[in-house]
C-alpha cells in the first residue's frame, strides 16, 4: 500500500506514506528480547498538507488494482488523525517514526517510567500487562479510537527502596 500510494499519488498531494512502529519486549529462547512491531497493524499513515485533495485522489485510485489496494481503516475509508493525536504520536515516535521501549519500576501497583518516550507521561497509560511487558495507552477520549500498545521494561528495584 505504501509503494502504491507513493507511486500513484501526486507529490503535491502526498508528502509521505509510512507505517508507525513500536518496540516491545518478547520472551523467546528463555530470555527477553526487544522486537519491533507495527503500531497500527493494517494501517498506513498518509501525510498531506491538502487532506481534501488527498481524499479525492484516493477515491480516484480505489478501483485501480482491485479491493486489495483500498485503504484499510474503519469501513475501508481513510481515518483522519486529529491535531492533538498527531502531536502526541509525533512526540512519542520521534523522527524515526518508531516508539522506543520505555523503562521503569513498579511500586505499590503504580508504574514510574524512568526513561523512554513514556517518561513523565504515565497519565497516558490506561492499563498495564506486566506479564507481556506492555502498556495500553489512551490517545483519544475513552470509547473512541484504537488501543496503542507501548513496550515497557521493568527495571529491578534497588534494595533501599
Amino acid at each position: 500500500m505504501i509503494r502504491f500510494c507513493k507511486s500513484h499519488l501526486p507529490r503535491e498531494v502526498l508528502e509521505d506514506a509510512f507505517q508507525l512502529s513500536c518496540e516491545r519486549m518478547k520472551k523467546y529462547l528463555g530470555a527477553w528480547h526487544v522486537d519491533t512491531y507495527p503500531m497500527f497493524p493494517g494501517y498506513v499513515v498518509l501525510e498531506s498538507g491538502c487532506p481534501e485533495l488527498l481524499s479525492e485522489e484516493l477515491g480516484r485510485h480505489y478501483g485501480c488494482n482491485g479491493q486489495a489496494d483500498r485503504p484499510s481503516a474503519q469501513g475501508n475509508d481513510p481515518v483522519p488523525v486529529g491535531s492533538e493525536e498527531e502531536r502526541l504520536l509525533r512526540m512519542l515516535c520521534g523522527e524515526h517514526r518508531r516508539m522506543g521501549l520505555s523503562r521503569g519500576t513498579v511500586k505499590n501497583g503504580a508504574i514510574r517510567i524512568a526513561e523512554g518516550p513514556l517518561a513523565g507521561r504515565e497519565s497516558l497509560i490506561e492499563r498495564l500487562n506486566l506479564h507481556k511487558r506492555v502498556a495500553v495507552l489512551r490517545l483519544k477520549p475513552a470509547g473512541s479510537g484504537r488501543n496503542v500498545w507501548a513496550g515497557i521494561d521493568i527495571l529491578p528495584r534497588r534494595p533501599y527502596e
